[in-house]
């Protein structure tokens, strides 16, 4: 039961195991290896992050690749692809890419979305993961968009291709300066 589940598990395979059987990944030591790296991420830059949110995050990586913490730098690019209400609101979420990724492998509805850029400002702790298939259940699909339902999560959403590098930034509006195509403050 996920509720069962906590970021101390980074501790021991045993613990990290019972994290991969809630997402439903082979526990080989690359898998084993990228989740507790992601936990002890968790633990350290998001402590109050919900553990079924967690577990979202880490169903989203494809854990048959590396899985790394690191910090980013000042004066680095990141971008992300966001919605026009998104950037209306507020561009700053968790989930970017390094410039030149496509939004058509990072695990989202890629339809409205535009590349926005940002400036490393501060030192940015990142998670960095390659993405896999994900059901993207938090963006409002276009009309005619094919929907499926995942019978595992029991939700409707659009099945998002992957492939690509994410970058994972908490607090990022507080390290990362948006910016226009010139690179210069938006």
């Amino acid at each position: 039961m996920p509720t069962m589940l906590s970021f101390d598990d980074r501790s021991s395979d045993a613990g990290a195991d019972r994290w991969i059987a809630q997402i439903g990944v082979t526990p080989a030591p690359v898998p084993r290896r990228g989740v507790r790296t992601a936990l002890r991420f968790f633990a350290e830059r998001m402590p109050t992050l919900p553990v079924e949110m967690a577990l979202n995050f880490l169903r989203a990586m494809d854990l048959s690749l590396e899985v790394r913490a690191l910090t980013l730098t000042p004066g680095e690019a990141v971008i992300a692809f966001r919605t026009d209400a998104e950037i209306a609101s507020n561009p700053f979420r968790l989930f970017y890419a390094r410039p030149g990724a496509s939004k058509f492998e990072l695990g989202i509805n890629d339809t409205g979305r535009r590349a926005v850029r940002f400036h490393v400002r501060a030192a940015a702790p990142a998670l960095e993961s390659h993405t896999t298939g994900a059901l993207d259940v938090w963006s409002i699909p276009a009309n005619g968009q094919p929907l499926f339902r995942s019978p595992r999560a029991n939700k409707v959403g659009y099945m998002a291709s992957a492939g690509g590098v994410q970058l994972l930034i908490p607090n990022s509006a507080s390290v990362l300066e948006a910016v226009d195509a010139r690179g210069a403050p938006r």
